[in-house]
């Protein structure tokens, strides 16, 4: 039979909507995982303000040793800022280029996020560590997810760090060659101590080496959502170097946090009533003090972050 025009029309369209197909179901997966990752950032950031009762933070008991902040102050934060960081993840999921290409356009989308949030707050900053962490987290798994379509976490905190490194370093230099401004940059200059930037910069290690196992362990081992949740959060408090505490109160109070905080470890395997009662006692001498471990506060919500998208399908942790 001879090829002609009318013969072929049939297989174009044919191809056409094949194309139309891939395109569509395309579109389907990525409107999936969208929906996925939202879900799981709102579920960290209200978790981490709901496990209660947590000292010297804000919980659904008090307000901690914050005067400026409540409760719905953090509802209305995670409502302003959870769009950007959803927009974060779809950047990661969208782009084409090398990953450390990624970092300064996510700068762009968090600058808009801690407008949003200081909209929403009325000046209040409830979550400028967590719209660093959780979006540069966003973007990553984003990044991945597009690619492989399921990946560990390990694997997301070495693009973290591929990917923010080159900037990250940049900034440090900078810093090193001019008077410091914000408290980051002050606690930089006078201790050394790099904050949430370092920790991206290394790939996460609170996370990977603290917050991570602590989820897994407190899920095997304590006996509500609430215990498992303060567990994490107290292991977080034992080891990480929290520079909201060093602003707030200094580094003797880093150490008196990061003691009480293994001892409580060491005296509570398992956080039942008694173990409650010691948490309400120690958020009652934070509250004297003007401690709070809110750097910690941001790794617990991005470790539930994970845990979730775990239960997704989408990584694993270990």
């Amino acid at each position: 039979m001879k090829y002609t025009e009318s013969c072929a029309q049939p297989f174009l369209c044919s191809n056409t909507a094949v194309e139309m197909s891939l395109k569509g179901h395309a579109e389907l997966c990525r409107a999936r995982f969208l929906t996925k990752l939202e879900q799981a950032l709102i579920f960290g950031l209200m978790e981490e303000v709901r496990t209660t009762p947590k000292p010297g933070l804000v919980d659904l008991a008090d307000n901690g040793a914050h005067r400026d902040m409540c409760y719905d102050t953090f509802v209305s934060s995670t409502r302003a800022i959870t769009p950007y960081l959803t927009a974060m993840g779809a950047l990661g999921y969208d782009f084409d280029g090398a990953s450390d290409v990624l970092f300064p356009h996510l700068r762009c989308l968090g600058a808009e996020a801690e407008k949003a949030m200081f909209a929403a707050t009325e000046g209040v900053n409830t979550h400028k560590g967590a719209i660093f962490s959780l979006g540069l987290l966003a973007a990553g798994i984003g990044y991945l997810f597009r690619r492989k379509g399921f990946f560990s976490a390990g694997e997301l905190f070495e693009l973290c760090s591929a990917a923010a490194t080159p900037w990250l370093e940049k900034d440090f230099e900078e810093m090193r060659c001019r008077q410091p401004v914000t408290h980051g940059e002050k606690l930089f200059a006078q201790y050394g101590f790099r904050g949430i930037r370092g920790e991206a910069l290394d790939g996460f290690p609170a996370l990977r080496c603290v917050g991570l196992p602590a989820l897994a362990k407190a899920n095997r081992t304590q006996p509500c959502a609430n215990s498992a949740q303060l567990f994490i959060l107290l292991t977080l408090m034992a080891q990480v170097e929290d520079t909201n505490i060093l602003n707030r109160a200094g580094p003797s109070a880093l150490n008196q946090v990061q003691a009480e905080a293994q001892q409580f470890i060491a005296d509570f395997a398992v956080i039942d009533n008694h173990a409650l009662s010691a948490l309400a006692e120690m958020n009652r001498r934070f509250i004297e003090q003007n401690i709070s471990p809110g750097g910690c506060a941001d790794l617990l919500a991005a470790s539930l972050f994970l845990g979730r998208l775990e239960e997704a399908g989408i990584l694993r942790l270990i």
